[in-house]
């Protein structure tokens, strides 16, 4: 893939002032980096066998292997002087060098092709739900911070399975280890000792675990930070796996080499310069790298460290072909956007070095947390796919949305789910219908088994399909909102309830229901086929009895509350009062003589009874 031929503009394109592609012009920073990674306490975590086997195959145990890397801090630093955070490649006297996919596939032994490891926006408000989903348990207020969970509770809360475990304690165990693996090796953060967790989708399923191009992601952060570590009044943190530059610092220039714990060519490669802070010898300081570095030769790199490399030891998933690593493509982490371009250090693949292609101008963006970083770099994400040769199919468990809250409740709304359903079953209902036409149709058709069969399933699951039905706990959980809601406002509070609603229907139905409300002249006379002849309320029974509300507007029922004859004012303070002085009083059939209604009532149905409201007095009789 050719980057330069997108139309973008380049970095030689850029104003004077900057540094020159292909010079060998540094920058010299104050103070020394301080690696962000944090993997000590990962030695403390107990795993079984069976947790073990699930790490294995999720294509991530390796990276237990290189905790408690020893960081040569003054190294470290000087090596990032020499990065260009414009062509992402170290630039040394007449060459440039850069880590690559290859060799984080044999240093971390991860795989580093296939799906991008991205997914849905999450925001703050999602770490409690997205934790209880994925890990049983969700953190408390202390232990979460901008979004971020601290890596002690996770070490805290599953580092050691109970006595009798249970295969969710398994997987949420061996959930929490990989996401603090990977939050404290791979994807440093600037906050030290906290991780996203925006990774937990992907570790939903530990069958699909190695299909994602961790390597991929995890150079893009490299990247990242070292771009960040260049940049000026930028902070002293080093962003980005720290264990990995080692370990291929070591690997390619031999001046660096401490002495060497084993020379077995195993795999992880960062194993073989992993000394435990213990024979690490005599450390310069960073002046002592800068000369180094400055009168670096060609012949003072190993271009080929890999050449004994037993490919026996190397698992499938951390096998990448040359024309993969070797091909100019976008290095995608959420967020992160990096250009990686291999053929300006085109000897590390033991090729000659050609002329220096430009690089494409891009924009390094901020995490945001509403932004969804599948669309914002779909172009590029598609491009790695096709390179890769994998098509992103994004998992069921990615849909944070969906996931339920404390109380049960999913978090898109009652009322968004009730329509989707309602609309799913009116397309099952006619499919259900056009099903024998398609059966007439196909009569006779001799058609491929696979066909068959798929029709039949088909056939199956549409005769078969009942719409859910909502469970107790839910009907409980949303008559409990409704009522927080009523007793918060102080006016559904002193609604009493009309003799003629439906006791079933829900209280918020989304239409406002004012209290004495004008009722029209024809309205009225529907409320008089209501009643009984004797002039009693009939008992509700089902939706036959309310037909007329069917015609009549909300607001127009919401007067017709009756009270007895001989009791007070349903909105004088006495009436409850008067109530609870009669408990036991059962309730009488009243006629309609002595029906009767609050004041304010009885003048507004005699204003309608008479149609110009003249004459309308309180002594006239009401007739219904």
């Amino acid at each position: 893939m050719d980057l330069t031929s997108q139309g973008q503009k380049t970095q030689q394109q850029k104003p004077n002032g900057r540094r020159a592609v292909g010079s060998s012009q540094t920058w010299t920073r104050y103070g020394v980096l301080l690696p962000s990674q944090q993997t000590r306490k990962l030695k403390e975590w107990v795993l079984t066998d069976e947790q073990q086997q699930l790490v294995n195959a999720s294509g991530l145990g390796h990276l237990a292997l290189t905790t408690g890397f020893t960081i040569d801090r003054s190294l470290l630093t000087a090596f990032c002087e020499r990065w260009n955070n414009e062509t992402n490649t170290a630039h040394f006297m007449g060459f440039e060098m850069a880590p690559s996919l290859r060799d984080v596939s044999y240093i971390l032994g991860i795989p580093v092709t296939g799906h991008v490891v991205t997914s849905e926006p999450i925001g703050d408000e999602a770490v409690n739900r997205m934790c209880l989903h994925y890990l049983g348990e969700s953190p408390g207020s202390g232990e979460q911070l901008c979004g971020l969970i601290r890596l002690t509770w996770l070490c805290r809360k599953f580092h050691q399975l109970p006595e009798n475990p249970t295969i969710n304690d398994i997987a949420f165990s061996t959930r929490a280890y990989l996401l603090y693996l990977v939050g404290s090796t791979l994807f440093p953060d600037t906050m030290r000792g906290f991780v996203s967790p925006r990774y937990l989708p992907l570790l939903g399923d530990f069958r699909k675990i190695h299909e994602y191009a961790w390597g991929a992601a995890a150079l893009a952060h490299l990247y990242r930070g070292l771009s960040v570590a260049v940049t000026p009044n930028a902070t002293t943190q080093f962003l980005g796996s720290a264990t990995l530059l080692m370990a291929w610092i070591y690997e390619y220039l031999p001046l660096t080499q401490p002495q060497q714990k084993n020379q077995n060519t195993l795999l992880p490669r960062a194993c073989r310069w992993n000394f435990g802070g213990a024979t690490r010898g005599q450390r310069k300081k960073v002046m002592e790298w800068r000369k180094d570095f400055e009168h670096l030769q060609l012949s003072d790199v190993n271009w080929n460290p890999y050449k004994d490399i037993n490919p026996a030891i190397v698992p499938g998933y951390c096998v990448a072909a040359d024309n993969i690593c070797y091909s100019r493509t976008w290095l995608i982490s959420f967020n992160i956007k990096e250009v990686y371009v291999p053929d300006r250090f085109s000897r590390q693949f033991g090729r000659e070095q050609g002329r220096l292609h430009q690089v494409p101008l891009w924009a390094r963006r901020t995490w945001s947390k509403a932004k969804d970083w599948r669309v914002e770099y779909a172009r590029e994400i598609e491009e790695f796919h096709q390179l890769v040769g994998c098509r992103f199919m994004p998992s069921v468990e990615t849909n944070i949305n969906s996931l339920p809250n404390e109380f049960g409740q999913s978090t898109t709304g009652g009322s968004r789910n009730a329509s989707q359903s309602q609309n799913f079953s009116m397309m099952v209902e006619d499919l259900k219908n056009d099903l024998p036409v398609i059966n007439r149709y196909l009569e006779g058709q001799v058609l491929p088994p696979e066909v068959a069969s798929f029709l039949e399933k088909v056939s199956t699951m549409i005769k078969t399909y009942s719409p859910a039905q909502s469970s107790p706990r839910e009907d409980e959980a949303a008559q409990c909102k409704n009522v927080a809601a009523r007793a918060n406002n102080s006016r559904k509070r002193a609604r009493k309830p009309s003799h003629l609603e439906d006791p079933l229907s829900p209280e918020d139905s989304g239409v406002n229901q004012y209290q004495g409300a004008l009722v029209p002249y024809e309205a009225s006379s529907r409320f008089a086929s209501v009643l009984d002849g004797d002039g009693t309320v009939p008992p509700p029974n089902g939706r036959e009895s309310f037909k007329e509300h069917e015609i009549m507007e909300p607001w127009q029922i919401s007067h017709m509350t009756t009270e007895s004859s001989s009791s007070p004012d349903s909105s004088s303070p006495g009436s409850t009062e008067w109530r609870r002085q009669q408990p036991d009083e059962a309730p009488t059939r009243r006629s309609n003589e002595s029906l009767r209604r609050s004041r304010r009532h009885c003048v507004q149905l005699k204003m309608f009874k008479h149609v110009d409201g003249v004459g309308a007095e309180e002594t006239n009789p009401i007739f219904l």
